[in-house]
């Protein structure tokens, strides 16, 4: 069985960090194995972060609204907000083998959450900002299992 968790999540920083707390407790209740919780709140604090950072100019009270439901095999969170349109997804890929000094600014971030989800989407919906994001549950068992 599918268990989900819709939210509304208040762009403060206070609300995100409080939403990605539930979240964790979720999928803890859920027996989630740590290294998925771990790599759900990475995500979720570097996508939700970058939203309250850039996302909105205008000064007026916003909200993300965030499901994240646990299937067989993989924790589908999905993001929506109503920002400017970015698709992180068209961020080229940061070259990593460039000295610190001769990369270009930004895009790590992007880069860490790519590396981190299983599969990830983009969509520009209704003026809203949609990226759908796939955290594998189960790992590898461990060596000599």
């Amino acid at each position: 069985m599918n268990r989900v968790l819709d939210m509304c999540v208040p762009t403060t920083l206070d609300e995100v960090a409080r939403s990605i707390e539930e979240v964790n407790k979720f999928l803890e209740d859920c027996d989630v194995a740590p290294r998925a919780v771990y790599t759900v709140n990475l995500v979720l604090e570097e996508v939700l972060t970058n939203i309250l950072k850039y996302a909105y100019r205008d000064g007026k009270s916003h909200r993300i609204d965030l499901t994240v439901e646990l299937k067989d095999e993989h924790v589908a969170i999905v993001c929506s907000d109503d920002g400017h349109p970015f698709d992180p997804l068209s961020i080229p890929i940061p070259d990593l083998t460039l000295p610190i000094a001769e990369r270009e600014p930004g895009g790590l971030g992007i880069h860490l959450v790519r590396k981190s989800c299983h599969s990830l989407e983009y969509e520009r919906n209704e003026g809203r900002n949609v990226l759908k994001m796939h955290v594998k549950v189960k790992s590898a068992p461990p060596d000599g299992d």
